[in-house]
């Protein structure tokens, strides 16, 4: 995952990866383990500061249905960032 998100630096703004795969392909196994391994990267990297306990770090972690649409995937970073999200 580290070498596809290196890769796709070349070509995006910000590394990102989507994965896709079938149920109980271990998808949100690995994907909670590539975030732990790049949390404790960037917090060795760049430990608090004496005036704060935690590193801040940038995370959003959203639960989307299986054959959720870009649409219903949009709607739940849009909640879980606080923006208001009509019905229409």
């Amino acid at each position: 995952m580290r070498t596809l998100m290196i890769l796709g630096q070349q070509t995006t703004a910000r590394p990102s990866l989507t994965v896709t795969g079938p149920a109980a392909a271990g998808k949100t196994t690995a994907l909670l383990h590539t975030g732990r391994t790049c949390h404790l990267a960037h917090t060795r990297q760049h430990p608090p500061s004496e005036r704060r306990v935690h590193a801040s770090v940038p995370v959003a972690y959203v639960l989307v249905p299986p054959a959720a649409s870009a649409k219903a995937l949009a709607t739940e970073f849009a909640r879980y960032l606080g923006i208001p999200v009509t019905g229409g």
